[in-house]
């Protein structure tokens, strides 16, 4: 059996699990305190922090007071006014979940105590998708209605995260006190079910709960800290399973068990009194069923608070009147039994009316609940519209960009072949008009060198034959449509040494550096030969295994350096590696030529151009 305090509890965990809501009545001075704190944040004199942490200890002392929705006006209003306040909003929930627990509204004590763990997932207190307090909150008070009815529906729809709980707690993802809301849970499934006398779903909860306290037992460095309330929902589960079993020995252990548990010192405070008023409680109706009434009148004057038990008052006065009853029937006294049974039948009437009253209220609840969640639908349905509009819009500006590049680049591409077009026709005209220009002076400069020579004449033969070469060079450029770069020289390189490797087997590596800068056609073709011969010697004389070539990039020139592990040359021997050829070549470009001979250990040359 369960009893109110149990529930008032689960009711402390949702909120301020701080200290404990106090039982004292409303005051003219609890009152005033509030006007006082209204009147100085207005004021200015009182920051909303400070003031919503001054009502923080006011409020639960006003758990009863119909009028406390009312007080908590301008609360509310900082709450809701400021998006960071999200555990001062589960605060207010808090607040008037318990209003309307001792006020008898349960329709919207459930329906504020699922409000409270909306706020506190938002303020990342709760992970979402997790068992809610309030789930066992709502499942509780069912119970102790005894609407089984709706405690199995709502055990139902947790069943499949119920039974995610033992895989996540051996892998760590549980938190503890996520694994005592889950063991609460199918303890009450538990008692629901031997109610109804389902026993395969009973065996089912008990089992599943089993397999969660099997593997916590197996990560103590986690779980460590909860064990004794795990515990007391061990043995509490146990002893009502085993009762239903008609095991009566094995029962009274165990409620005796969860009866020390409790009591231990390292039993949360917070939960002593609730907790043990509901094992009390169940104590005295296990031993009036068992009809052994001393043992039974022994709980019974724990839970009328005698003495140093004034901690564990039973609050249902009801409950009380009944069991007095049974003693005194017990004891012949009839009439007074039929007295103290005539007492609880009124409160027990009065209660009906109380809950029946509050019909509207929770029909009013539940509409509130429902309104709610269509209401989250409603936003959710439009952040899922405008999530399809921006996907619709960025669609059509993903076609419009598309539609904007494939537009240039064919743009792009015409004047492309336009200007490829008049590169060619300069070309021509260049070739076709100054080409025969310079053949016309050179032949006038030869047939005069022939018939009178002198030096002048020789100087201006070679002048014409390097105009002559640059102009075929600018004809090539004008007509090529392949920019020519430090990289494209390098690839046609790495081509070059990559087949004379397979050929001879002499290894290589080349190495381009900032391999962007262009090179005209004329650079291009004379670099290559340059190269080239430099290859050729190093096959040839140089009885080498390895080829280095550095092709490297700077703001203004483009740097050679070339070297093999061969022997070198014989300095005074003629010829051998054309090192004229190269001179001529590297002067037509402007460059400058650098040999480092170290016979027979081999040479490096360094070559320097600049580029366009």
């Amino acid at each position: 059996m369960r009893c109110w305090n149990w529930l008032k509890s689960l009711l402390t965990l949702l909120g301020l699990v701080t200290g404990s809501f106090g039982h004292a009545q409303l005051s003219d001075s609890l009152k005033h305190r509030l006007a006082i704190l209204d009147a100085r944040r207005e004021a200015g004199l009182l920051k909303d922090t400070d003031y919503c942490r001054a009502v923080d200890s006011i409020a639960p002392l006003l758990e009863a007071d119909d009028s406390l929705a009312q007080l908590l006006s301008s609360y509310q209003k900082i709450a809701f006014g400021d998006p960071a306040l999200h555990r001062q909003r589960a605060y207010y929930y808090t607040y008037l979940a318990l209003n309307a627990y001792n006020t008898n509204k349960f329709g919207s004590a459930i329906y504020y105590s699922e409000k409270n763990n909306e706020e506190r997932i938002k303020a990342g207190l709760f992970e979402k998708g997790d068992l809610a307090h309030s789930d066992l909150f709502a499942l509780s008070l069912y119970y102790n209605n005894r609407d089984y009815a709706k405690v199995i529906i709502r055990l139902l729809a947790l069943a499949p995260a119920l039974r995610g709980i033992p895989a996540g707690v051996m892998a760590g993802r549980t938190s503890p006190e996520q694994v005592f809301v889950a063991l609460s849970i199918l303890q009450t499934a538990v008692y629901t079910y031997a109610k109804t006398g389902d026993i395969a779903a009973r065996d089912s909860a008990y089992t599943l709960a089993e397999a969660i306290q099997q593997n916590v037992r197996e990560h103590p460095e986690k779980y460590a800290a909860s064990f004794r309330k795990y515990e007391y929902l061990r043995h509490n589960t146990t002893y009502r399973n085993e009762l239903s079993l008609g095991h009566t020995g094995k029962a009274q252990d165990l409620l005796h068990a969860a009866i020390r548990d409790v009591e231990s010192p390292d039993f949360p405070a917070r939960l002593k009194a609730d907790y043990g008023v509901s094992l009390y409680t169940e104590a005295v109706e296990f031993y009036f069923n068992q009809n052994q009434v001393d043992s039974a009148r022994r709980y019974l004057q724990i839970l009328n608070g005698h003495g140093p038990n004034a901690a564990y008052a039973v609050t249902d006065p009801g409950f009380l009147l009944v069991n007095d009853s049974r003693l005194l029937a017990h004891e012949g006294k009839y009439a007074e039994a039929w007295q103290t049974l005539h007492k609880a039948w009124l409160l027990r009437d009065s209660a009906f009316y109380s809950v029946s009253s509050d019909r509207d209220n929770n029909l009013y609840a539940l509409a509130e609940a429902g309104n709610a969640r269509a209401e989250l639908l409603r936003a959710e349905e439009s952040k899922r519209a405008a999530h399809q509009s921006n996907l619709l819009l960025f669609f059509i500006l993903t076609l419009i960009v598309l539609g904007g590049l494939s537009a240039f680049l064919v743009y792009h591409a015409r004047q492309q072949r336009r200007l490829l077009q008049l590169q060619g026709h300069l070309a021509s005209n260049f070739h076709d008009t100054v080409g025969p220009m310079l053949l016309y002076a050179n032949a006038l400069v030869k047939k005069e060198s022939d018939s009178n020579s002198s030096e002048g004449l020789d100087q201006l033969k070679g002048q014409i034959g390097q105009i002559m070469e640059a102009v075929r060079g600018i004809s090539h450029d004008l007509k090529s449509s392949r920019l020519g770069t430090i990289s494209a020289l390098g690839r046609d390189l790495d081509a070059l040494l990559e087949k004379i490797r397979e050929a001879t087997g002499i290894a290589f590596t080349l190495t381009v550096e900032n391999g962007n800068a262009i090179l005209s056609h004329f650079q291009m073709t004379h670099l290559s030969k340059i190269v080239h011969e430099l290859i050729s010697n190093s096959i040839k004389h140089a009885a080498c295994k390895n080829i280095v070539i550095i092709l490297k990039g700077l703001p203004r020139n483009l740097h050679i350096d070339y070297t093999d592990d061969g022997k070198g040359f014989d300095p005074s021997a003629e010829g051998g590696i054309g090192l004229q050829n190269i001179n001529e070549r590297t002067a037509s470009l402007r460059g400058r030529f650098e040999l480092n001979n170290n016979f027979p250990n081999g040479y490096t040359i360094a070559l320097s151009i600049p580029l366009l």
